[in-house]
């Protein structure tokens, strides 16, 4: 073929494609029948474009996913994430669910796929990798397929690109049961793994990322058919279960998913990244290096000549971006699921507190965090470290010069119970809460931006010093404005440090997402384990179910910095720790076994649009996040003794103060119906065969 004539029907193909991928039209004869028949398509260059069509819209919750928004939208600030107790910011304080109504887009993915699976067999002589290109088919029409089923339950299934007829009956097709739409997409993910290779270019599929995918729809349909009954009865019509798997199918899936887990980890193809040997350090890299190790399994490519987003302009503390920022909160409820830090483990909150019950005294910004585990070092933006030439500055309030942290013992100023919400200057009277009315603490109205509320004092020295008495990057307490942590916290994961702060803006943004990695893998493989060693199976496939769990599960810990499990014993059938009753409790399980589980992927997973889908499959959103506050961390410098630096950043003595967020403290509540979705009305009316899911 000529090469200026390819190039212009490569062109066309492609602006079709993306027309009708793109495009307002939902239902599901409207995918273009015509877009294959040309047969000069049918060649290497031209598959290769059309699959570069459907992976374009993959419905991943990636950079460009916003819960208000939908898919593919530029700015990334409503997150659901935020429902999680992961992290929060301004525009996210009451709680959010992800975008409803994802139906139509879908199934026009769905179709191109059926068209591909449909009609490459006809060039299968003259096309080599005609079943290479069958099985990615397949494993793109089972990642659509997951996407709405964990959605609605039970979906039409459909396997060839429909024809329509006179009175458009030809489209309607009834729902399947919930159990046969996964069956369906895990028989597509077992042709995948079977017909394609184990390698391909950055960015599409292979043996391997089919297998590594299969590991969390079979995991999905067997928590779901472990725990989904207790919480939402099933709905069925006509005899078909639309929502609820029968729980005697669960084992058979956790199988499912340990296979295929398995699959992955024996075929040493992928591993956790371990290229440097600071484990903090290392962990950062994951997300630094996406495209260049080999723990990323899938990973969605970005470039800043096609394809960009605007993360860093987002997700960047205020200071270290020209545009937003300061929408990156983590929580405290959170961060002290991590190791090394003061945790009551009656209560497993955060104490900072001695055995007489007066604040820790550190002697820096960053004591606190020096023992804590790598991997939450790696997942903050730490204070006193300077990141795009900033030093971060987070500070709660500044204790006049009268007082010495070598003498002075204070007592808890605030209430941490999880449900109060009080400023701190209207505290109940008491010697601690009047810290805060006779001037022993300076607090500041301004916004952090506006620094011209300081302290001036002079030290023991002789000189005097003006200190700002909230830090320069917050929190955000009663009064004060401005896109600052609302928590006392930044997040790192996913930020791209090497940016500078003016390069740091809409639209600049070009590293990669990464879909799946093999950390989740091995949690997936973990999971299955003690799901079927705690029910019934303590040994299958030639494997002792706690063993290897305990094995998978100390091997992510390792990488991480994190204290290893001793013993797979401690994976046990004993009952999990109640809310706020023992170190972890704020994650719910059925037994202390799948609660540590639980609490590694929710370490270890955070802020990358699992742990939201991982509360709906386990069923435990409605009772973890029910009335639930966000809380933070505030620290407080005492001005004695206090430096300085050219940049005019303080550094002194702190105390922690944990407590429910001043600002943006709403209740959360997950309502129990929201675990399935209602249909699209749209859709019922144009398909008299598609049932309606409970309570619409």
């Amino acid at each position: 073929m000529n090469m200026k004539k390819y190039r212009y029907t490569h062109i066309v193909f492609v602006l079709v494609l993306s027309l009708c991928l793109l495009g307002s039209c939902t239902k599901l004869d409207i995918a273009p029948k015509t877009i294959l028949t040309n047969e000069a398509i049918y060649n290497e260059a031209g598959i290769k474009a059309y699959m570069a069509g459907m992976y374009n819209h993959l419905p991943m919750e990636d950079f460009k996913y916003d819960a208000t928004d939908g898919y593919f939208r530029e700015l990334n600030i409503n997150t659901f994430a935020t429902s999680t107790g992961e992290f929060f910011n301004g525009n996210n304080v009451g709680m959010k669910l992800h975008r409803g109504g994802y139906w139509g887009d879908g199934f026009m993915i769905i179709r191109q796929a059926n068209t591909l699976i449909n009609d490459l067999p006809k060039y299968a002589a003259e096309l080599p990798k005609a079943e290479e290109w069958i099985g990615e088919a397949k494993f793109i029409r089972a990642y659509v397929y997951f996407q709405l089923a964990k959605r609605y339950g039970g979906l039409p299934v459909i396997e060839t690109p429909q024809v329509l007829n006179d009175d458009g009956s030809s489209l309607w097709v009834a729902r399947s049961s919930h159990a046969d739409t996964y069956n369906f997409i895990l028989a597509d993910l077992d042709d995948a793994i079977a017909k394609m290779p184990g390698s391909s270019e950055i960015g599409r599929a292979n043996k391997w990322v089919a297998a590594a995918f299969k590991s969390r729809v079979a995991l999905t349909a067997g928590t779901i058919a472990r725990y989904g009954a207790a919480k939402f009865p099933v709905w069925e019509v006509n005899g078909v279960m639309l929502e609820g798997i029968p729980e005697d199918k669960a084992n058979d899936y956790m199988k499912q998913a340990w296979d295929a887990a398995n699959m992955v980890t024996e075929s040493s193809v992928y591993q956790l990244h371990r290229g440097n040997p600071d484990k903090t350090a290392n962990f950062a890299e994951v997300w630094e290096k996406a495209d260049n190790n080999k723990e990323s399994i899938f990973i969605r490519k970005y470039d800043y000549l096609n394809w960009v987003h605007s993360n860093d302009a987002v997700m960047s503390p205020l200071r270290m971006t020209i545009t937003y920022g300061g929408r990156f909160c983590p929580t405290m409820n959170w961060v002290e699921l991590f190791d090394g830090l003061p945790v009551d483990p009656a209560t497993g909150r955060f104490s900072g507190l001695d055995a007489d019950g007066n604040y820790i005294v550190y002697d820096n910004c960053h004591q606190l965090w020096d023992g804590a585990e790598p991997r939450l070092r790696a997942s903050l933006l730490l204070p006193g470290t300077t990141y795009k030439g900033v030093k971060l500055d987070i500070r709660a309030g500044v204790f006049v010069s009268s007082v010495d942290p070598a003498v002075t013992k204070i007592k808890k100023f605030s209430r941490d119970d999880g449900a109060i919400s009080e400023a701190y200057n209207s505290w109940p009277t008491d010697a601690n809460a009047n810290l805060f009315r006779n001037g022993t603490i300076l607090r500041t109205t301004q916004d952090p931006r506006n620094q011209t509320d300081t302290y001036s004092y002079t030290n023991d020295q002789g000189q005097t010093l003006k200190i700002f008495k909230i830090g320069q990057d917050g929190p955000l307490i009663s009064g004060v404005g401005g896109n600052h942590t609302y928590t006392g916290f930044y997040g790192r994961k996913y930020l791209n440090l090497s940016m500078t702060t003016a390069q740091t803006a809409l639209h600049e943004s070009t590293q990669s997402w990464i879909e799946i990695r093999y950390a989740e893998v091995l949690l997936n493989k973990a999971e299955a384990a003690i799901e079927l060693a705690q029910h019934g199976e303590a040994n299958y496939n030639g494997a002792n179910m706690l063993q290897d769990a305990f094995t998978c599960i100390n091997d992510i810990r390792d990488r991480a910095g994190a204290t290893l499990l001793t013993s797979p014993a401690q994976l046990s059938m004993d009952p999990a720790y109640p809310k706020f009753q023992g170190t972890g409790s704020f994650v719910e399980a059925p037994t202390r076994g799948l609660q540590l589980l639980r609490i590694e992927r929710y370490k270890e997973l955070a802020f990358e649009s699992k742990i939201y889908w991982d509360l709906r499959r386990w069923f435990t959103f409605d009772t973890q996040i029910n009335q639930y506050r966000k809380r933070g961390l505030y620290p407080f410098m005492f001005s004695k003794g206090a430096t300085i630096d050219a940049s005019g950043t303080p550094d002194g003595k702190y105390i922690y103060d944990a407590r429910a967020t001043e600002n943006g403290s709403d209740r959360l509540t997950y309502g129990v119906n929201s675990y399935y979705e209602t249909i699209p009305g749209d859709e019922l009316k144009n398909n008299p065969l598609l049932q309606k899911n409970r309570n619409q």
